[in-house]
This record gives structure tokens, sequence and C-alpha cells, in this order.
């Protein structure tokens, strides 16, 4: 998401403060069981946080800067380097490129005209059109500001603008509601698939590397996929009885002029389809055949620039790949310099000495921590500062008290996404579809705080009892 330019001094006193923080954290007497390379490590890694969250710099700025801090002054080059080696940014990099493709081909938009054609007869059905665009492009698309804020709401905007819904003019016949349903679909379809969300990659190494367990893309779908589809199954009829739009049946003459003409399916398209489907065959086999994940996104994408689907040239111009890459790495490296280095180990044993859940039961716990990861989301606009601010502390703690491991990053991957619903700014997606202008303030705030408390309250009860039946915990 572009950012609007900042005046100097306010860039200047957000500087000072990714600096001076970190600086005086820095100087402070090392405490006992830390190595002076962990206490340093910590202040870098908190420099970067702040610069993410306080972005004085985009977020590739921030990364390079702290990066180049690690090897200069720290005299770690290979660990400042090591992210770029590691696979997970290079999944994101790729999922990313092949959520272009589907832009540059059309293909995207063929999907949802179809769908629309063969199932807009009523506004509540539409809604669920919406829903099941999103499903099928997230596998694809690990951002939901390139998926529903580029691809998806673009098409249904249209879509109310054909049926005579504008936000100056009869925003409730239709725009309203599909404005904020696509906000909702979007933050929940998003957690079925690890490559359907840019943090997933990353949260799941943050567990590997505190807990010693992983979990691949076919069990994660397979995981994730109970709970989910009963959200995606309740959440358009729930915003329609919420929200009911006036608009309430379709008739031919306005599905014809929602969905265009149909057109016969260009070369690029077919070999795209075909990319696809051998994409989630080769994720959801991973298991079986040991192929990676990011291994199978690679090829993807290498076939696509061969085959013609993309030019080399679109992908230069992929600016959020790029940028998403380089920040991802970057967080990724100091990460895992901070493990090797032995922090994590050394604040779990902190919390184990000064936290006593045993009179607790574990469920108990798993539920506490989850609420906290739902309420602090509201001082967080962005999902990547949440997870690389909190995860780290959430998971170790979850260690240290015993917590199933993959249950509660499951629950904290669900609780990533769908906790930006209360508010209009917690996804960089909510800016995008609630600035087209559809829907106040208040009436976007309800209807998240609704569906955010009901749906993690699904994932907590079927999720956990689903998990339990296919051998999680």
């Amino acid at each position: 998401m572009d950012h609007a330019p900042q005046d100097a001094r306010s860039q200047s006193i957000k500087s000072a403060a990714c600096v001076l923080i970190p600086l005086a954290i820095y100087l402070m007497p090392i405490p006992a069981g830390l190595t002076p390379l962990a206490w340093q490590l910590l202040a870098v890694y908190l420099a970067a946080v702040l610069g993410i969250i306080l972005r004085p710099f985009p977020e590739p700025v921030v990364l390079v800067s702290a990066l180049a801090f690690t090897a200069l002054a720290l005299g770690k080059p290979a660990e400042a380097l090591h992210g770029f080696g590691d696979g997970t940014p290079w999944l994101v990099f790729t999922a990313f490129i092949v959520g272009q493709c589907f832009i540059e081909t059309g293909l995207g938009t063929r999907i949802a005209h179809v769908m629309i054609r063969k199932f807009g007869k009523t506004s509540l059905r539409l809604g669920y059109v919406a829903m099941l665009t999103d499903l099928i492009l997230a596998p694809a698309t690990p951002s939901n500001t390139a998926r529903t804020g580029g691809l998806v709401s673009p098409i249904y905007f249209s879509v109310a603008n054909a049926l005579g819904s504008r936000p100056d003019e009869n925003p409730r016949r239709i725009g309203a509601y599909l404005s904020v349903l696509m906000y909702q679909n979007s933050l929940i379809t998003a957690t079925l698939f690890i490559t359907a969300g840019a943090i997933y990659p990353m949260m799941i190494k943050m567990n590997n590397d505190l807990t010693g367990t992983t979990i691949g893309w076919a069990q994660w779908t397979l995981a994730m996929a109970l709970p989910g589809v009963i959200c995606l199954a309740i959440v358009p009829y729930l915003v329609y009885r919420m929200f009911p739009p006036e608009l309430k049946t379709l008739d031919d003459s306005m599905i014809g002029a929602a969905s265009g003409d149909a057109t016969a399916m260009t070369r690029q398209e077919k070999i795209l389809a075909a990319l696809f489907v051998f994409a989630i065959v080769g994720w959801a086999t991973g298991s079986i055949t040991k192929v990676a994940t990011v291994s199978v996104a690679m090829a993807v994408m290498a076939m696509a620039l061969l085959s013609g689907v993309i030019t080399w040239d679109r992908v230069l111009k992929a600016k959020a790949a790029w940028s998403t890459f380089i920040w991802y790495a970057g967080i990724i490296a100091l990460a895992d310099a901070l493990t090797k280095a032995g922090f994590f180990k050394w604040m779990g044993e902190a919390f184990q000495r000064n936290v006593d859940f045993s009179g607790f039961n574990p469920i108990v716990v798993l539920g506490a921590l989850i609420l906290i990861t739902i309420v602090v989301r509201y001082f967080f606009a962005s999902t990547i500062a949440f997870v690389v601010t909190f995860m780290p502390v959430i998971f170790t703690l979850g260690a240290a008290t015993k917590l199933p491991a993959i249950p509660l990053l499951l629950l904290c991957s669900a609780s990533a996404q769908i906790a930006s619903l209360p508010t209009h700014y917690g996804n960089a997606v909510g800016p995008v579809l609630f600035g087209a202008g559809y829907v106040d303030r208040a009436t976007w705030w309800k209807i998240g705080h609704v569906v955010c408390y009901l749906c993690m309250a699904i994932f907590f009860a079927f999720g956990l009892a689903w998990w339990k039946v296919i051998g999680l915990w």
C-alpha cells in the first residue's frame, strides 16, 4: 500500500525515536544469561520493528539500514544476509508474481464474471460470489491488498456502479453491502492457505525456531478448512442481515450489465489456469512428494516467464513484490540471528521463572493469549508490525507454559488476520475498501467487531476440536 508523504519534522521525530530508543537499550547493562551479541542484536531488531511501526522511511529502507548496521558495526555480514538465502521470502515473492499474473492476463476478472453470470441472481448470492472469487484467488495471492484491493474490489465496485449504486448515489442499494463484506471475506479467506498471507511463512518459521514444530501447506489447509469454511458460510448472510442492501434480486439485464460479455480465453489465461492447478496439486501433495512449497512456487513463476504469461519487465515493475522481499528477508535475518544468539531461549527461561500458569487449565491460558492478540490489534495499523513485535513474545510464552504449539500457531495466525476487522485501518486493504466511501465508520466498526469475535470463537471452539481429531495436538 502506498503511504502519503510525511513532512520533514515528522520524519525527523520518527527517525530519532527509531535510533534513540534502541540506542538506550544497546547501552544498558546486559542482563545475566545473555551474551553481548544477543543484547546488541535485540537493539537492532527493536530499531527495525520501530521503523516498521513508525515508518520514517519505507520498510525496505528501514531493514537495509538495520542489516547494514549488523554487518558493519556488529561485524556479522553473514547473519545480515542470511534471510536472502532462506526459502520463506522467496515463497512470498513468487506468490506475489503469480498473483500479478492473474491481473495481467485477466483470468481473475474472467473467473469473477463467470461466477456472477452463473450464480448472481440475488444480492445475497452476489455476496457469496464475491467471497468465492476471493477464496479461489487466495492460494496464489499472499497479500490482501493485492488480491482484494487490487483485483476483487475493482470488479465488484464496477458491479455496484453498473447496478446504479455509487458512494454519492444510492450507496445502500448494493455497493455498501459489497464494500464491507469484501473486507470480511478478504481477512477470512486469507487464513485458509499458507500462501494467502505473507505473514504465515514467517510465523511458521518463528514457531519452528522456538518450539521445533512445523506444518506444511496441505496440513495447514486441512486444519483451517473446517473453521474457515464455517465462517465463510455464515459471514455473507450475517452481514446481509446486519446491513441489508436495498436491491434484493437481479434480473437478467442487471446480471449482463454487471458481468460484461463472455469472450474466449486467451493462450496466456489457459496456461496460467494450468499452472495454477499445478501449483495447488504441488502444494497439496508436498508431504508425499517431499517437494518444498517454495520449490513449487518458483517452478510456477519460471514457467509463467518462459511461456510468456508474464514478462520480466512486468516482474521488475512489481514494486510490492520486490519491496516485500527485501524487508521480509531482512526481518527474518534479524530474527534468526536473535534465535541463534540465544535470546528467545533466555526469554523463555525468564518466563518460566517468573510466570506461573500451573494452576490454570491450558485451554484457558490459550484462550487468554488469543484474546490478548485480538485486543492489542487496535494499536497496530500494520499486520506485519504486529507479527514481528508480538508473535515472538506469544510463541515464547506458549513454549514456556507448554501450550500445544501448532494450535497456538494456527489460532495466532487466524487472529493476525481476523483481529484486523474491528477497525478500518488494521490491515492495508481496509483503507482501500473503506476509502471507497460507501460505508460510515460507525457501521464499519460495528460489523467488524461482531464478525471478528464470532469468527475467532469459531476458530477457537471448532478449530481446537478439529485439530484434535486430525492429530495436531
